[in-house]
């Protein structure tokens, strides 16, 4: 559904295809289609974890189980994350307007962030009770047709889970997958109530207090996975290596392109923006120059779903002293540990006087020390090719190399 990101076959379970095939025969773009997916599993959800809510509940009152509240507690913040989803995806499928001009797609993130708060405080409160409950176990008198019944309950949920994971590889969204996850850390508090009631029935009472402290640790671990998954987007998460590298073979395969480098990219939801800087001859006209700019932009967008924007670096490898330079940075980079390659070489003057250009790429660890390995560099790189002078530009960790 998305240009970036292979097809996924249709689901096995006939639920889940019938759903993908009618709102892939509707049409619209990616984002409309993620949106539309988002809805039918929010409202599914919905409505399965309200009517399991009642039934745990119930039945955590009837036997006196605090495990068995606890998860019916769990699958309420359930029917919380879906109605997160269902309010998501609308404000998602919104166009873009001149508030936000790159569409509405990362409220994902944000809607899973509050998925991950709420069932956060959920698991807090849950292992407070349970810690009480496994000191002091009461009794617990619970028939076998009850843990009948929370098996059931399991099944369910494991079905919903399996559903909105196939929605979320369909469409590759974050906040069905994150819906899917929390159904599945459902599914795994409703086990574990169930092995604490068949312990009660054996003698064992206590079992009931430790399953809910059990219970309440998935829940703050499923939390944690969920936050982490959303905040890394929203603070910028770098691009995949095969990200970088598909764009760079793209840009690549334009005839005159010598060189990739300064690969930039930001998501916004489904949308991408890139930039990138592409190698060429000198001796190029300013019109041929910005007609391969758009070549690339062109070539590489047919691929990457975004906007795509080329910057041409003139080289002229043609240059007298353009070889034993390209030697001389590379032996410096091979005995210094804290340099990782460079790019963009540019020789300005002829043969005898000349200035030499070039963007230099450390370490990560080293980033911070920029400037004092310029002072250090400079005057060895002149000394060592003889230039008049020395620039070097350190790039920066949001932009990549190929």
């Amino acid at each position: 559904m998305t240009a970036d990101r292979p097809q996924q076959p249709l689901p096995r379970d006939p639920i889940a295809a019938a759903v993908i095939r009618r709102v892939e025969r509707r049409g619209g773009n990616a984002t409309e289609q993620r949106a539309a997916l988002g809805l039918a599993e929010g409202w599914l959800g919905l409505f399965l974890n309200a009517a399991l809510f009642a039934g745990k509940l119930a039945l955590g009152l009837l036997t006196g189980s605090v495990a068995l509240m606890a998860d019916a507690a769990h699958t309420l913040a359930d029917s919380v994350t879906s109605g997160v989803l269902i309010v998501s995806s609308r404000i998602a499928r919104r166009p873009a307007a001149r508030e936000h001009p790159f569409g509405h797609g990362r409220v994902e993130s944000v809607s899973t962030i509050v998925i991950a708060v709420l069932l956060g405080v959920a698991g807090i409160e849950f292992l407070e009770s349970s810690v009480r409950h496994l000191l002091d176990p009461g009794t617990l008198d619970a028939q076998w047709w009850v843990v009948g019944l929370v098996l059931l309950a399991a099944v369910i949920k494991e079905w919903n889970a399996r559903f909105a994971m196939a929605l979320a590889r369909r469409s590759g969204s974050q906040a069905i997958e994150a819906d899917a996850w929390h159904h599945r850390s459902d599914v795994a508090a409703t086990l574990l109530v169930a092995v604490g009631i068949v312990g009660a029935k054996f003698g064992v009472p206590w079992l009931d207090g430790a399953m809910g402290i059990l219970v309440s640790l998935v829940i703050l671990g499923t939390a944690y996975h969920l936050a982490k998954e959303a905040i890394d987007p929203l603070l910028g998460q770098a691009p995949s290596p095969e990200e970088i590298r598909e764009v760079a073979e793209r840009a690549r395969q334009v005839e005159g392109v010598s060189g990739v480098h300064d690969i930039v990219i930001h998501r916004y939801g489904d949308v991408r923006l890139i930039s990138l800087h592409v190698e060429t001859s000198d001796q190029l006209t300013a019109t041929e120059s910005h007609a391969l700019a758009e070549l690339v932009q062109d070539h590489v967008g047919g691929q990457q779903r975004g906007h795509v924007v080329a910057h041409v670096d003139p080289i002229n490898r043609d240059h007298p002293r353009y070889p034993a330079i390209v030697d001389t940075l590379t032996a410096l980079i091979a005995e210094d540990a804290r340099l990782q390659s460079f790019h963009d070489l540019r020789i300005v003057g002829d043969e005898a006087h000349f200035n030499a250009v070039f963007d230099l790429v450390l370490e990560p660890e080293y980033l911070d020390r920029e400037q004092a390995i310029l002072e250090e560099l400079e005057p060895i790189v002149r000394g060592r090719t003889g230039a008049d002078a020395i620039v070097i530009h350190v790039e920066p960790p949001f932009a990549y190399g190929s």
